[in-house]
């Protein structure tokens, strides 16, 4: 059984730039784990390349050179087999210290009307902006230690710690299903809108339910691309963290001739993370967020075709440094959103992890 006592050894892996993943899936107790015992990550610069293979995949936002989409093979399932290692202490660089609220909220603000336009002049439907924020790591803080946090603080979240050469370190505990299943069975989900309760009672604004709509509609239709009518259930509330959110379930068979790097091509970048139009909202956000995503709303997990695949968005997230941690979020815009919400929005969603931090 997996708990605190493993934080040494999951530790020393960061530090020995080993290839791993532990992760806990919702409604689970107990985290799982995988290693590459030799070499680095397959490197793959499509995500329909992914089929046919197994292991752990990660994938960015945006594929690009430096951030390819990479798989763990699974040499390694059992943390118990890895023997406690001499922790090699990388030394700390100079630390870029904590941006300034007020400048962090005055770019944000410039960014917000920047990508409103379009939305208010009807040439896009639906954008998703992020941000980022980087705060100095304290010399005590473990990131096994924060995964397990996390793992206590988000029963009903995929919660996740994994590390490679070519990407870093990487946390985060999130609430959005991209593709589950096993072979006959399989699952994807629409989670859009995102309330902060204030009561024991809460009420959707038609801004949220029309987010919400946008992303199942998208799912619907990519699905039917492939002659694929899911049974639909929802939406509803559920609970992520300190936030609430609209879910919608599609369950569905997948047909004999498509394969799951396939279905996760055409999927990814759903409008949870990206917008619509597709192609369009994806470019502009490329050439208007400025900065790079990596692999925050990315994808990540457990690719099995023969037996079980465990695939979720990466939100709530931050990117682990030798000497900062880099935090992100991001919150879907339509042609009724305000700056105030989205902002207060973005904060709320940042706090997923800072809660976990020491």
């Amino acid at each position: 059984m997996m708990h605190r006592d493993n934080d040494p050894v999951l530790d020393a892996l960061i530090e020995e730039d080993i290839p791993f993943a532990v992760f806990k899936l919702p409604h689970e107790t107990v985290p799982r784990f995988v290693m590459q015992s030799s070499g680095t990550p397959s490197v793959f610069r499509r995500i329909e390349d992914l089929n046919g293979r197994r292991g752990f995949v990660i994938a960015p936002f945006r594929i690009t050179e430096d951030s390819p989409v990479l798989l763990i093979r699974p040499d390694c399932t059992d943390l118990t087999e890895v023997s406690d290692r001499e922790i090699r202490r990388c030394p700390r660089k100079e630390t870029k210290g904590r941006k300034d609220t007020h400048k962090e909220k005055d770019e944000y603000r410039r960014l917000f009307y920047r990508f409103h336009k379009p939305l208010a002049g009807g040439e896009m439907e639906k954008l998703v902006l992020s941000r980022s924020k980087t705060i100095d790591r304290q010399e005590a803080f473990s990131p096994a230690r924060s995964f397990f946090r996390a793992v206590e603080k988000y029963p009903h979240l995929y919660v996740y710690l994994f590390h490679t050469p070519q990407s870093g370190t990487w946390l985060g505990s999130t609430p959005e299903i991209l593709l589950t299943g096993t072979k006959s069975e399989w699952r994807t989900i629409a989670l859009a809108g995102t309330r902060y309760p204030q009561s024991d009672t809460l009420s959707w604004d038609i801004k949220n339910i029309r987010e919400q709509d946008v992303v199942s509609s998208y799912l619907l239709n990519r699905l039917s691309s492939f002659d694929i009518t899911p049974e639909t259930n929802g939406p509803y509330t559920v609970a992520a963290g300190n936030l609430m959110h609209l879910r919608t379930d599609f369950r569905f068979r997948l047909p004999d001739t498509l394969q799951p790097g396939t279905l996760l091509q055409v999927l990814h970048p759903t409008p949870a993370v990206s917008g619509l139009p597709k192609e369009e909202a994806f470019r502009f956000i490329e050439e208007n967020e400025g900065y790079d995503r990596l692999y925050y709303s990315g994808f990540l997990g457990m690719l099995d075709a023969e037996r079980e695949t465990g695939i979720y968005v990466n939100l709530r997230c931050m990117h682990i440094a030798h000497d900062s941690l880099t935090l992100f979020a991001g919150g879907g815009l339509l042609a009724s959103s305000s700056l105030e919400d989205e902002w207060e929005e973005t904060e709320y969603k940042l706090k997923t992890m800072l809660d976990i931090l020491e």
